[in-house]
């Protein structure tokens, strides 16, 4: 009797496992089909967090930047930064200010980052540009303030450097 059961399971063993090669190569092409699905379905999350992050980033503009007088451009572009999760604008505001010599003008570009959503300001640039006319042709530039989450910049190019990350990934 214990021979006969070792048969039949032997049998069912063998006759499942004729097909297995099969079932394997089904299995694999669904496996590669919900991938497929999956990177769809992400894909279309992604957009429409791109576009949620674009309507709500011009509102945040709007409510928070004004032009005025004094204002010579100001504009911003945003981006939703995936790994970070987070939706950042970034702002730049040149404007005339009051610091010009006789006879001359003077300028100030101003650029910071912002998380929009947590309403919190990443980094900030801003440096004063200086002309005199008289008597001769002169212009200087002095940064005023340099930074990215308390890291200290020097020049526009550090500051770049350190805004990419958020404002590329």
């Amino acid at each position: 009797m214990a021979q006969y059961f070792l048969l039949i399971g032997w049998a069912l063993l063998v006759a499942t496992g004729c097909d297995t090669g099969e079932r394997l190569a089904k299995l694999e092409k669904q496996n590669q089909e919900l991938l497929a699905e999956v990177k769809k379905a992400q894909a279309t999350a992604d957009y429409d967090l791109q576009g949620k992050c674009s309507k709500d980033a011009r509102a945040w503009f709007n409510e928070n930047y004004a032009r005025d007088k004094n204002t010579i451009l100001l504009e911003f572009s945003n981006h939703y930064n995936k790994k970070a999760n987070k939706c950042f604008i970034f702002v730049e505001d040149h404007y005339n200010n009051i610091f010009a010599a006789p006879g001359g003008t003077s300028w100030t570009n101003h650029m910071a980052v912002w998380d929009v959503y947590e309403n919190t300001r990443y980094g900030d640039f801003a440096e004063n540009h200086y002309t005199v006319f008289r008597p001769t042709l002169s212009s200087s530039d002095e940064v005023i303030i340099c930074e990215m989450l308390r890291a200290k910049c020097k020049t526009l190019d550090e500051f770049n450097n350190f805004t990419r990350p958020y404002m590329n990934d």
